[in-house]
C-alpha cells in the first residue's frame, strides 16, 4: 500500500509539472509540445488505473451534496482530459501524422479549451484532497514552517488573480480567442504566474470542499440514507 502512494504522489507531481510545461507551446516549440502532452497522457492513464477503485464505486452508496460536489468535478476533469489527448492526436504535425484522420481549426480550439478547463479542474482536484494534504504536512512540518507555507500558498493565490486576468482565463474557459504578449516570458515566469492561478482555484476547491464537509456533518443521518 505504501509502495501505490508513493508512486500516486510521483505520478500526480510529474503530471503537474508537466501540465504547466504543456501549456506553453510558443516557448517549448511543437515537437516538445506534442512529446510533453503524450507523456502527459500517458501518465493520466496511469493515474486512473491507480484510482481505479473511485470509478468502480460510483454506483454504489448515497449522493450527498459533497459527494455529487466532489464526482461531478472528477468527471468533469475526465471529460477535459479525454478531450484534450483525442483533440491532440487529431492536431499532431509530427508524432501521429501517421494515423489516416486529422483535424482543424475546430479541433485546435477544442484542444486549447479542454487544456485550460483541465488544468484549473485539475487545480480544484488538488483542493479536494486538501484536508488529506494538511494533514501529512501537520505530521511532518513544525508550526512555524506550516505557517510560512500558508503564508506562501495565500500569497501565490492572491497573485494568480491578477495572473489570471493577465492571461485572460476567463476567454480561454469560454472558447473565445484571446491574445496574449509573449514578449519576455520564459517558460519560468510562465510556469511561475499559472502556478499561482493554480493555487488560487486548489485553495477555492479546498474551502468549498471544506464548507460542504461541514454541511454534511451537520445533516442528520436519517436525511442521508434518503438520498
Amino acid at each position: 500500500m505504501q509502495h501505490k502512494l508513493i508512486i500516486k504522489i510521483i505520478t500526480d507531481v510529474l503530471m503537474g509539472s508537466l501540465f504547466l510545461s504543456a501549456l506553453a507551446p510558443r516557448l517549448t516549440g511543437v515537437l516538445p509540445h506534442e512529446i510533453i502532452g503524450t507523456a502527459l497522457g500517458v501518465l493520466f492513464l496511469v493515474h486512473t488505473a491507480l484510482n481505479i477503485g473511485w470509478y468502480k464505486n460510483l454506483i454504489k452508496g448515497p449522493y450527498t451534496v459533497y459527494r455529487t460536489a466532489w464526482t461531478a468535478v472528477n468527471l468533469l476533469l475526465l471529460a477535459a482530459m479525454v478531450g484534450m489527448i483525442i483533440s491532440g492526436v487529431l492536431i499532431s504535425r509530427h508524432l501521429f501524422t501517421f494515423l489516416p484522420f486529422s483535424g482543424g481549426f475546430t479541433a485546435r480550439r477544442l484542444h486549447s479549451l479542454c487544456a485550460y478547463w483541465g488544468f484549473i479542474l485539475t487545480a480544484v482536484h488538488v483542493g479536494l484532497h486538501g484536508a488529506m494534504i494538511r494533514g501529512a504536512l501537520q505530521k511532518r512540518l513544525g508550526r512555524m514552517s506550516r505557517g510560512v507555507l500558508y503564508i506562501v500558498l495565500w500569497a501565490a493565490a492572491l497573485y494568480g488573480v491578477k495572473a489570471s486576468f493577465d492571461w485572460h482565463m476567463g476567454d480561454k474557459l469560454s472558447m473565445v480567442r484571446s491574445f496574449n504578449n509573449w514578449d519576455g516570458v520564459t517558460l519560468w515566469s510562465f510556469g511561475a504566474e499559472f502556478l499561482s492561478v493554480a493555487c488560487l482555484y486548489a485553495l477555492a476547491g479546498y474551502y468549498v470542499c471544506g464548507f460542504l464537509a461541514r454541511l454534511r456533518r451537520n445533516t442528520p443521518k436519517q436525511a442521508l440514507l434518503k438520498k
